[in-house]
């Protein structure tokens, strides 16, 4: 067993700390049809077929075209191209395009260039000259300087698009010189797959589910060869979804400078997932939402995207905003479809925001809580026999997140972590457990503007101090927006906390964003050295290699003992054990003043991981051969000892306490080991994040068991 969960955990490495992964109006009259003055003519080639799409068609505002369930009924193959559904785009995301594209024309195009030369990040391409580190600071550096002022980001933003030709006439570069159009292929991810260790999952394609992942290969033997996923691995998955690469930049060297760029670029820690999809899929990713706002740069092929409005929090209270139609919630489309359709006609109340075809070189912005789904299927060149090349029509997608969620940098994180260092019982929101998600429950019921402003992201440029818009993201501004926020949510509970408690505690945030900032450069810096060194090793081999690319790319190459130790998989693990750090340590200090005020002589000891009570479902990692793997509680036996379920599957009875490391202090509602809690019953169920109705279900439901 030993050697088989060594294996797995080579896997579950890839993903740790990936917390996100995968797992992102003006008012008009009636629908209206316009062509799209904004669109440069510099290049012919840029209303022709780019790869496997046909010319974009008219933008349409607030389309009246029929659902996509009429549109089947009515379908056949002689009239493909008039029963497709229009593009559609509002006027406030074509307003928000032209601001962005002006300000890299007037000054990011300047700065991307200037900082991708300063780190040598697009010197590294053979075939052809690409400024692709250089346009996504340029592109990212418009975002934040345009969108922060007018808070333009997560559920107060507003979905828009940026057109290849539109970009490269904003960046003002030459015409044979690229920016994102073919920067990652298939050819791309096939040399990845030979040159290191890499893990990817496969989604869901139902629409009416929510969207859920499983792996896209597992270990075939014991060796280290039979444990690495191979291209065809790839090919085989897409025949059934879309192939995910979670936090793919520090892994990939070629990405990594584009990561390094977005990441100086926004002053934000960020990953990059590559999303692979063959062409003809119906449904490539099911509607859901994500945590981050989400920058979308289409490489190859061609991707359909529908994007809408967030649906109301009141609806589903007990559904994280950020994680709609994934797992086991549900966000169908035809509900989706339905609200489209029953709107009254009026831009406010439209739900569908936006729909286009993604080409090649194209970019989308999607903000944080907004429902979004694709497909690759419907193109205006569905039957063109020309283009029959599976390598060209397969969609590649990188999309780069603004990981500020995932760090804990939004107020509604900072008014948990004031409330816990002030040690006040949070009577508003009942967000009492560390374990407990903070975007469920009662935070869902506010009203609609208390509620978007208390899950805003701080602004771009937090951590750091010396930014263009410093004064509108110092620490000071964002302390004094966290008290206007708390105290619209609970007076009596912002009373209760100590003035200097809120300053402290964005202080604390940024110290520790500003760590997990350089970690991330770090990383990426890592990664992108570790490419050159592949690099001149292929080069000193070249000559040896009699192999055809494709026939090398489709089997596994033996590794050295030296390339086997460089491996991403062992690179990054130091990188995500220092962010492992730090959320101990933020845990720790929002823990302290409560440790003092109620129990100073009982201050956790230096090996309390191993020595604090524990309880059923409390995730730990349990001694198995000498070395520690991810596992939970399953049971609490009488004579001290312990049951636990590893991550794969396999239990161990009987464990003695000192084999098992607790990861996370227990709360400071319970430190009896116990289960008594006054939010919950006594199986430490808390209780506190119920609504009325659903409180009362559980009680009845206890009454029942008992």
């Amino acid at each position: 067993m030993t050697s088989k969960v060594a294996l797995l955990l080579l896997t579950v490495s890839f993903f740790f700390l990936t917390l996100t992964a995968a797992f992102s109006t003006t008012t008009t009259t009636t629908s209206t049809t316009i062509t799209n003055t904004n669109t440069k003519t510099t290049s012919s080639s840029a209303f022709i077929n780019q790869q496997s799409c046909q010319p974009r068609r008219s933008v349409v505002l607030f389309s009246t075209a029929p659902s996509s369930t009429s549109e089947a009924a009515a379908s056949s193959s002689k009239n493909k191209n008039q029963q497709q559904r229009p593009d559609v785009i509002t006027l406030k995301s074509n307003n928000i395009s032209e601001q962005i594209l002006n300000r890299i024309r007037t000054d990011s195009s300047k700065l991307g260039k200037e900082y991708a030369e300063t780190f040598g990040l697009d010197e590294d391409e053979e075939e052809v000259e690409q400024y692709t580190s250089a346009g996504l600071y340029a592109v990212l550096d418009s975002i934040k300087t345009t969108l922060q002022p007018i808070d333009g980001l997560g559920l107060s933003g507003h979905p828009f698009l940026l057109r290849k030709n539109e970009l490269e006439s904003s960046m003002m570069i030459e015409e044979e010189i690229l920016l994102f159009d073919g920067f990652y292929t298939m050819k791309d991810l096939k040399q990845a797959l030979i040159d290191d260790f890499l893990d990817a999952s496969r989604g869901s394609t139902d629409n009416r589910k929510g969207w859920s992942i499983q792996p896209v290969s597992t270990p075939t033997g014991d060796s280290f060869e039979e444990a690495r996923m191979t291209y065809d691995d790839v090919l085989i998955a897409l025949e059934k979804g879309t192939v995910i690469f979670n936090a793919f930049g520090a892994h990939v060297p070629k990405l990594a400078g584009p990561c390094l760029a977005v990441t100086d670029a926004t002053d934000t820690p960020n990953a990059v997932n590559l999303y692979v999809t063959s062409y003809g899929k119906k449904t490539s990713a099911p509607p859901h939402t994500d945590k981050q706002d989400v920058i979308v740069i289409q490489t190859n092929g061609c991707k359909r995207w529908r994007v809408y409005k967030p649906p109301s929090s009141t609806i589903k209270p007990m559904s994280d905003v950020f994680a709609r139609g994934k797992g086991i919630d549900n966000l169908p489309l035809h509900v989706l479809e339905e609200e489209e359709n029953n709107a009254n006609g009026g831009s406010d109340d439209k739900n569908l925001l936006l729909e286009t075809e993604l080409n090649p070189g194209d970019v989308l912005f999607i903000p944080a809580g907004f429902p979004h789904t694709t497909s690759t299927t419907g193109f205006n060149n569905e039957d063109d026999d020309d283009n029959d090349s599976d390598g060209d029509k397969t969609s590649v997608h990188l999309t780069f997140n603004i990981d500020t969620r995932v760090w804990e940098l939004d107020y509604l994180n900072a008014r948990r972590l004031a409330l816990r260092r002030a040690n006040i019982i949070d009577k508003a929101l009942g967000q009492s457990r560390d374990e407990d998600n903070v975007y469920i429950g009662r935070v869902n019921e506010l009203p609609k503007e208390i509620h978007t402003d208390l899950l805003k992201e701080f602004p771009l440029g937090f951590l750091n101090d010396n930014g263009e818009d410093a004064s509108l993201s110092s620490v000071d501004t964002v302390t004094t927006e966290l008290k206007r926020i708390a105290h619209a949510v609970d007076e009596d509970t912002f009373n209760s906390v100590e003035e200097s408690i809120w300053k402290e505690t964005i202080e604390k945030l940024k110290q520790e964003g500003q760590e997990y900032l350089d970690i991330h450069r770090d990383m990426y810096i890592a990664a992108i050295e570790e490419g050159r060194t592949r690099k001149a090793e292929r080069t000193m081999k070249a000559h040896l290699n009699s192999d055809t690319d494709d026939n090398q790319s489709n089997k596994k190459v033996q590794l050295t003992p030296d390339q086997i130790q460089r491996l991403s998989l062992f690179r990054v693990q130091k990188y995500y054990e220092k962010i492992k750090t730090v959320k101990t340590d933020l845990l720790k200090w929002s823990y302290e003043a409560s440790d003092k005020k109620t129990a100073p002589q009982q201050a956790l000891p230096d090996n309390w991981a191993y020595v604090m009570p524990i309880r059923v479902n409390d995730e730990v990692e349990a001694d198995l051969g000498g070395a520690f793997f991810p596992a939970t509680i399953t049971k609490v036996l009488t004579n001290g000892l312990y049951d636990v379920k590893f991550f794969d599957g396999d239990v161990e009875d009987g464990m003695e306490r000192n084999l098992i490391k607790l990861l996370k202090p227990p709360s400071t509602a319970d430190t009896t080991g116990n289960g008594d809690n006054n939010d919950g019953d006594d199986d430490g169920i808390d209780t506190s994040n119920m609504t009325p109705k659903q409180l009362k279900r559980w009680k009845k439901a206890q009454q029942k068991k008992n």
